[in-house]
């Protein structure tokens, strides 16, 4: 009896020694993930404290061990995912749209559950001083760096924008192509080109010089690139724990993004770059917090990946825009909304009298729309009927987070006794109620100025009663706009 209970105390210990070693090596497992050489994954590296974890960084001490591999070609990095070489990749939603395709293809299911990150002025488009809108686009010689995140910028602009087809025609037609944003910018600068598409600090040149300006930046859009990390799907469902303590570790590095440096110098493009360079580099790019990746992964970038699907087959590859709703997964970023719980929502700033006049009066309309919003005869209800036509101006407003709208209300010809203050009063009541609308959904109510017309501004002069004179015109417009 004595021989039999020994024997099974050696087996107890035997396998509480074998039990102990496969956590341990479960804990020391090297999850391999490959970023390209951005500042928006600063906190990744700083949480591992630089490209391997260190012994004493966040990551060691949540118990996971990360490598970073800098691969800056998307075809490269991609690739080793399918293969297995990679858990994970660092892509913008604008890339992961594109590379949907090459997964499907292999076979490959992915998710992201991770936005590290949002372009915040580091992209745009820069032209000529004289080129105020989108619309001034058509007819002039536009550089783009071909399969790139400023390709898909200003093909999102041009879908989403008012152009007749034949326009949107002409401004691709005229497109120049470049390797990258770097020759674009090369390009415009030389006279060559009249608009570039390109990044810091080519915007900041062209916003510095006297016969060139920004048409537009990533401030005016904080949705329209963001960065975030795809892992292999059988991955996270098999390592749960490590993507919450992945994230984890990179909210809780926050603090040091702008401060501490040499972690991203491990990242060649970066080694010798001086402190405020690399400073200026990352005002380009604002970290997105817990609360906000619950929003994103839920929504924004949801509609962003189905957006840039929709940008892809517009350019000829090949896209999947409904696979958007399976594309991401908040529920890792849920897990620690107590640790890291939403700060107070910011708003825009409010606009004095004064400025809201230089507003109106400017010129320098982003973006602009007509249409026919129905309201209930003599009423400034809003039909029911209209409501999907205003969800579209809604996303599009959402996008276009950096912007203001000025919502213009106009009349048909008015009734007999009505006074031009009644008319003018009663029309812009009517574009009141599309401000309600739009904040009822969201849309901060600073961003929006609502003017009255009355029937002062028709479009068919020849028949002041006809329909499209009664109208509603909506302006997406820069905060350069006064």
């Amino acid at each position: 009896m004595k021989k039999v209970s020994t024997i099974l105390m050696t087996l107890v210990m035997l396998c509480v020694m074998l039990c102990g070693a496969t956590t341990a090596a479960h804990a020391e497992e090297t999850v391999k993930i490959s970023i390209d050489e951005w500042i928006g994954w600063q906190s990744l590296l700083d949480a591992n404290g630089g490209l391997k974890t260190a012994p004493d960084s966040i990551n060691a001490k949540n118990g996971i061990n990360v490598e970073y591999v800098v691969m800056n070609d998307a075809t490269t990095s991609s690739a080793a995912l399918i293969s297995g070489d990679l858990q994970g990749a660092g892509y913008t939603v604008n890339r992961y749209a594109f590379l949907q395709a090459k997964f499907d293809e292999a076979g490959l299911k992915v998710v992201m559950p991770y936005i590290t990150n949002f372009s915040n002025g580091g992209d745009g488009i820069i032209a000529k001083s004289d080129i105020l809108t989108l619309k001034d686009l058509v007819g002039r010689k536009v550089a783009v760096p071909k399969f790139s995140e400023a390709q898909t910028l200003v093909e999102w602009l041009l879908n989403n924008s008012d152009l007749t087809a034949d326009e949107k025609a002409q401004v691709r037609a005229d497109m120049v192509y470049f390797e990258t944003a770097d020759d674009t910018a090369k390009a415009f600068f030389s006279g060559s080109v009249d608009a570039a598409a390109t990044w810091e600090p080519y915007l900041t040149q062209a916003a510095s010089s006297t016969d060139s300006r920004v048409l537009f930046d990533t401030s005016m859009s904080t949705n329209l690139i963001l960065d975030g990390i795809v892992f292999r799907k059988d991955f996270v469902d098999s390592h749960e724990d490590f993507i919450v303590k992945l994230m984890d570790g990179s909210f809780e590095a926050a603090s040091m993004y702008k401060h501490v440096f040499e972690n991203v110098k491990q990242m060649p493009m970066f080694e010798l770059m001086a402190d405020d360079e690399i400073v200026d580099m990352a005002n380009g790019a604002d970290l997105a917090t817990c609360a906000q990746n619950v929003k994103l992964l839920k929504e924004t970038a949801v509609q962003m990946y189905a957006d840039m699907a929709e940008v892809w087959i517009v350019v000829g590859e090949t896209a999947y825009p409904a696979k958007a709703a399976d594309a991401f997964d908040s529920k890792f970023a849920e897990k620690l909304l107590t640790k890291y719980p939403a700060a107070a929502e910011t708003t825009a700033d409010a606009l004095t009298e004064e400025q809201k006049v230089t507003l109106i009066e400017s010129p320098e309309s982003l973006l602009s729309y007509t249409a026919d919003i129905k309201f209930d005869l003599n009423s400034t209800t809003i039909k029911e009927s209209s409501y999907a036509q205003l969800d579209e101006f809604v996303k599009v407003a959402k996008i276009l987070d950096g912007v203001y709208i000025q919502l213009e209300g106009n009349a048909a010809k008015r009734a007999d006794g009505v006074t031009d203050q009644m008319i003018i009063e009663f029309s812009e009541a009517r574009a009141q109620s599309v401000k309600d609308y739009f904040v009822a959904n969201g849309i901060d109510a600073n961003r929006i100025v609502v003017v009255g017309n009355g029937d002062f501004k028709p479009l068919n002069e020849e028949n002041l009663a006809a329909a499209e004179n009664r109208r509603t015109e909506f302006y997406f417009k820069t905060i350069r706009g006064y």
